[in-house]
């Protein structure tokens, strides 16, 4: 399959594209600085903006699906990057969409010090990617919105576990960034993430 990456500059987008690209999928990247990303076979560097609904839609163009690892500390990046999907996905007809997205938007299910670590030091970014979920539910898309517990660098162990809804989210909670490309790149086929929310786990 050919991939649309946003992100794929940051931590875990780095390791979607490589995953992707030994798994035999084709990629473009979507990136503000083309030189941040080494050209090799199967990959694609494309210089835009992931905000710009132009920019996206003709990145989308030919491709199967879009995955975007997109992150940011504050404004509105998540949910324009997002309506800019929403809106490339009229004009291309690719519906296929997985987004990766945080733990710490489930207040709910946050136990009572990781409600309080996410408000004091990420608020800015759980107000944005909640903003950007709420427009992908309104959304006619094929979407998979992954909600990764506390990312960690450490190396791909293989083990991902899916948890209830039931589950209480800690901040002890961790999953490595290669075990959450991994994830994500399987839920593409996977139709039993469609239009779904999923909590993943180390």
């Amino acid at each position: 399959m050919k991939l649309l990456v946003l992100g794929a500059t940051g931590a875990t987008g780095r390791l979607v594209v490589d995953q992707a690209l030994a798994a035999g999928h084709t990629v473009r990247a979507l990136v503000r600085s083309p030189r941040k990303l080494d050209a090799r076979p199967g990959l694609e560097v494309v210089a835009g903006q992931a905000t710009d609904a132009g920019d996206v839609t003709q990145a989308m163009t030919g491709v199967g699906a879009v995955v975007s690892t997109l992150g940011a500390t504050g404004g509105t990046v998540i949910t324009d990057a997002t309506r800019a999907v929403i809106s490339g996905a009229t004009t291309t007809g690719v519906t296929r969409f997985v987004e990766l997205s945080s733990f710490a938007v489930l207040r709910e299910r946050l136990s009572a010090p990781a409600k309080l670590m996410s408000s004091t030091a990420m608020g800015a970014m759980v107000k944005d990617k909640a903003a950007a979920e709420d427009a992908l539910r309104a959304s006619d898309l094929d979407y998979t919105l992954v909600h990764a517990v506390r990312l960690t660098n450490g190396p791909a162990t293989g083990v991902t576990e899916q948890l209830p809804e039931s589950a209480t989210l800690r901040m002890a909670d961790t999953i490595s960034r290669a075990d959450v490309a991994a994830w994500m790149l399987t839920a593409l086929n996977d139709t039993t993430t469609s239009r779904r929310s999923v909590v993943i786990a180390g």
